[in-house]
């Protein structure tokens, strides 16, 4: 075929196209069930600029927005799920029994102490937990439970400080002293208190004349309870800066005889530590033996004139807890002791954490009238710590159920819930945390149950745990803080900070916001608008 006949050909069938297009009708030809269409004339000829269809490929396709929107949604799921894991750890900080009050709401209070604690491994050092409290606290009750879970998880070993005469025997280590020292306790009569304010980091202060020898050894009584009491490597003398003091450190060691013969033999026997190190402050003065190998027997031998403020017994590293208890006190001595003395023994016994456990001899005596006066002089010890100590925090543990017989039945005091309302408010207005033991316990009546528990958690006085109740008590109380350490690693682990936190929290309560139903106007402001549309 030649090309116009090809050419005749196209245009024709054109022609034809175009006739059917124009004479077909718009709405098509029907034909039994099915409508045949034809497309219109300016559907086949009609044509789009460059521009429009630029537009719309720059709608469909523009890369950098959607980039934004797919990061957009990866980030919203992200945050979503972490959203979903925190929720078990905030229904715990806003409605577990056994929950920390904290400034602010702010459950990231703990983050500073984790730190400390999970560094002390890495740089062989020793962080103090200082547990001050009433007799709830004798003979290392609670302190001890807390102690071992914490130096299970961070390591440690050794009970911490000491004083250098200890009239109430611990449950955990037996110490015994000869020699001439006489004790003097903030927390006492006025017979029992020095003739100055300068008691350390106990509340307490030994008087040294002449030579004396402090015996610390851990108790094998307990069935193996507390596994990490024991272990004692790094052993330290608190003492004051005047006077004139000369020590020396005997510890219980294996000792190998006739080494490398048929005749070798091990056996344990007191052996010389090396020279402490001395340090100076302004008032105080601290030795300090790092033992070569850990034992759980050691002597301390001294001689001159000099005030002995405690002897602090502590693993290689890792965490030490202090168990400080001040019979019949309400923990209100701080203000009255020796701030620069106190700043110091905080400074070199790393102290990081304060826990002040009192109220509990409050009680008897709050009403409505002293209740602000009381106040007042809590707020004042806890502003003392604060500027002895300004690197550590402070939580305050208020007192437990207590009962009485009243009207010929066991109720709890009516000042106990006054007392608790008031500490927890100081606490919390002065940045420092609070854990309810009342709560804890059960509230209202609880004590009547713990004493009647067999074996009881409390005693017969319906004031004061068992041996069982108060290791009960320290359970609830680390099972509270390990929620916040497993919140510290969560976070950690999945690189959460304040900001991404601050986003989850944000989403979290759009999200809410957005799930609530509309809000419903009143019938009674619809009925005047009903009646005028009639």
């Amino acid at each position: 075929m030649t090309p116009f006949k090809s050419f005749l050909s196209i245009l024709s069938l054109f022609v034809v196209l175009g006739l059917m297009a124009w004479l077909y009708p718009a709405s098509g030809i029907t034909i039994a069930d099915t409508t045949f269409r034809f497309p219109a004339l300016t559907d086949i000829f009609e044509k789009q600029g460059p521009n429009a269809v630029a537009e719309k490929d720059n709608a469909e396709t523009d890369p950098q927005k959607a980039i934004e929107e797919m990061m957009a949604a990866t980030q919203a799921k992200e945050l979503a799920a972490f959203s979903d894991s925190l929720k078990f750890y905030e229904d715990f900080f806003k409605n577990g029994r056994n929950r920390f009050d904290l400034p602010n709401n702010d459950p990231t209070w703990f983050d500073r102490l984790f730190l400390h604690l999970e560094l002390a491994k890495i740089d062989s050092n020793i962080v103090h937990i200082m547990h001050y409290g009433d007799s709830q606290l004798e003979e290392d009750r609670i302190s001890s439970t807390i102690r071992e879970d914490l130096q299970k998880e961070f390591g440690g070993g050794g009970p911490g400080m000491l004083p250098a005469v200890l009239n109430i025997p611990s449950q955990t280590t037996s110490v015994w002293n000869n020699g001439d020292l006489t004790r003097f306790i903030m927390f006492g009569t006025e017979e029992d208190r020095a003739d100055h304010n300068r008691y350390g980091p106990l509340a307490q202060v030994s008087k040294l004349q002449g030579s004396a020898v402090i015996g610390i050894k851990k108790r094998e009584d307990k069935d193996g309870k507390f596994t990490h009491v024991g272990g004692y490597g790094t052993i330290k003398v608190l003492a004051s800066r005047r006077g004139n003091l000369r020590v020396r450190l005997a510890y219980e060691a294996t000792v190998i005889e006739n080494e490398g013969t048929d005749k070798e033999k091990r056996k344990k026997k007191f052996v010389d530590a090396p020279a402490p190190t001395d340090e100076k402050f302004n008032k105080l003065r601290v030795f300090t033996w790092k033992l070569p190998d850990t034992t759980s027997n050691a002597r301390v031998y001294l001689s001159g004139n000099a005030e002995i403020y405690s002897v602090s017994v502590d693993g290689p590293y890792g965490v030490a807890v202090d168990n400080v208890a001040m019979r019949g006190s309400s923990g209100t001595v701080f203000s009255r002791m020796d701030k620069e003395l106190l700043a110091e023994s905080f400074k070199a016994m790393n102290a990081r954490l304060i826990i002040m456990e009192y109220g509990g001899n409050l009680v008897p005596s709050i009403n409505k009238s002293n209740i602000e006066y009381n106040k007042n002089l809590i707020a004042k010890q806890i502003q003392t710590i604060q500027n002895a100590n300004p690197d550590a925090d402070i939580l305050f543990i208020g007192p437990a159920d207590m009962a009485r017989q009243m009207d010929g039945k066991m109720k709890s005091y009516p000042g106990l819930l006054p007392t608790i309302e008031f500490l927890r408010e100081v606490a919390l207005e002065n940045g420092a945390a609070y854990w309810d033991m009342y709560r804890v316990m059960g509230g209202e009546g609880s004590m009547r149950k713990w004493v009647k528990q067999s074996p009881p958690l409390a005693g017969a006085d319906y004031i004061h745990f068992s041996r069982r109740g108060a290791a009960y008590m320290g359970e609830l109380f680390v099972n509270a803080l390990r929620m916040h350490y497993d919140y510290f690693k969560f976070r950690d682990k999945h690189k959460i900070d304040d900001a991404k936190l601050k986003d989850i929290q944000k989403l979290k309560a759009e999200t809410a916001e957005s799930a609530q139903p509309a809000e419903q106007v009143p019938a009674a402001e619809t009925a005047p608008q009903a009646e005028a549309a009639q």
